[in-house]
């Protein structure tokens, strides 16, 4: 770009602030900006905010590969309700549309408006060259009329030919339709950290380069080309409704009660140091309460009703006003409880005992260091050998299972883990499942401690 095309942009800015090109229709009746802005320039409500969107372009800018440079282009997009667009490009995508107006979709826009450079560059690619020339810029501003600042909305949204608008600094709030137009524009740049020089109209979005928005296709699918449902009839017929049923079955299992701990004595010693040799009582016990089957009967009753089959001459009107014919039709009412108990009964019940790893390292590590020698002399008891596990259930289908171990001779000081596994036969409507519990028992050692004579 050569030095006096540059200023000519910068003293062209400085006049033309803002330009309109009108949008024409296909019948070339002037298309107007007010599906997306008011009388005042402010954005209408309605349109719908696609945001910044970025995709691959064929004619945008290439660079070599070992760059690893690619271009996208880039645009904000707004979707009126009647599915007309405003394509705003970002300043590097719009110099691509105004080089390639064909391949851009540039061509196929209805309408710009653009303010300083960003205007006379469109209108330059609009012009069918590649450069921005000062015969170009004066191409592109012949013909366009000056209208004060406060009433270039309202000729954007009439469309009633080209026309440009210088903002006014001397407007003490600046509360023309010129300052609230570069505003939005300057909004939208802020927001994507893009800059937006230039936006598009589009009549439809079908012809845009963006394509329409998913969202307006919902509400709206004609103005996105897709085909719009059947109308409903007047008085159609009502959607039958399910009928009512009863509640589904339900099985209940209540909390389970499952314990295994030592009962005597209080403070149990090894027996290798137990004159009595007494050994540790622990006491493991189950209550598994029953399980609760609950359904329900349906109690029916035939009432008339008027349907919409039947055989011989229509003898009723159903509600959508059509013929129907009377029918004897079986109605809910009612729904009777019924409940099953089903006692979980036990297959298995198994106690065991086994030391720590912990106390296990202690022995051999620290008790072996002062006791040469020290050792673990059993690791683990199968509990069921001290004691007759008693299993069964009661007459409320509740079923148990206990046993009282006696006697378990702990020869290892530390602690033991204790566990108690229970497997069920499961019920009619229940699998079997086996279940756990654990508790644990320490057991004590006397150590003698060397006391220093006192002569």
């Amino acid at each position: 770009m050569t030095k006096r095309t540059i200023i000519t942009l910068f003293l062209v800015a400085l006049v033309a602030v803002s330009s309109f090109a009108p949008a024409l229709a296909d019948d070339d009746t002037p298309v107007g900006w007010g599906s997306f802005y008011d009388a005042d320039g402010q954005l209408l409500p309605g349109v719908i905010q696609g945001g910044e969107i970025s995709m691959p372009a064929d004619w945008m800018p290439t660079f070599p590969d070992w760059t690893g440079i690619t271009l996208d282009a880039t645009y904000h997009v707004l979707t009126a309700p009647d599915g007309s667009t405003m394509l705003v490009p970002s300043a590097t995508t719009l110099f691509a549309m105004a080089l390639n107006p064909i391949a851009s979709g540039l061509a196929d826009a209805n309408g710009s408006l653009g303010s300083g450079p960003g205007g006379l560059l469109m209108a330059g690619g609009l012009l069918g060259s590649g450069e921005v020339s000062l015969a170009n810029l004066v191409s592109a501003l012949t013909g366009m009329s000056q209208v004060a600042s406060q009433q270039f909305a309202d000729a954007a949204i009439a469309g009633d030919g080209s026309v440009w608008a210088i903002l006014n600094p001397l407007d003490p709030n600046n509360s023309n339709d010129v300052f609230n137009l570069l505003k939005s524009l300057a909004t939208l740049s802020l927001t994507d950290g893009n800059l937006y020089l230039a936006a598009f109209l589009y009549q439809s979005c079908l012809t845009s380069p963006t394509g329409c928005p998913e969202e307006l296709c919902i509400i709206n699918p004609a103005v996105c080309g897709l085909p719009t449902p059947e109308p409903t009839e007047e008085n159609p017929e009502p959607t039958p409704t399910e009928p009512p049923t009863c509640p589904g079955p339900t099985v209940t299992q209540a909390g389970i009660s499952m314990t295994i701990n030592p009962t005597a004595p209080n403070y149990p010693v090894a027996v290798g140091q137990d004159p009595d040799q007494r050994g540790v009582d622990v006491s493991a016990s189950v209550r598994i309460p029953p399980v609760v089957y609950t359904w329900y009967e349906p109690e029916y009753e035939e009432v008339d009703e008027c349907r919409a089959s039947g055989t011989g001459p229509s003898n009723c009107t159903r509600p959508s006003g059509r013929p129907g014919w009377m029918r004897k039709v079986p109605h809910l009412i009612g729904c009777e409880k019924r409940q099953e108990i089903y006692p979980e009964r036990l297959s298995s019940f198994w106690a065991r005992s086994r030391i720590t790893d912990s106390s296990a390292a202690w022995i051999e590590n620290t008790l072996g260091a002062q006791w040469y020698g020290a050792h673990v002399k059993q690791a683990s008891f199968l509990l069921n050998n001290f004691g007759t596990p008693a299993i069964g259930c009661d007459g409320g289908g509740t079923c148990y299972g206990y046993l009282d171990a006696l006697g378990v001779p702990y020869a290892d000081p530390g602690f033991h883990t204790l566990t108690l596994t229970v497997g069920t036969a499961g019920t009619p409507v229940t699998k079997p499942r086996v279940i756990t519990a654990s508790g644990e028992v320490g057991v004590w050692v006397i150590l003698p401690t060397l006391i220093k004579a006192n002569p």
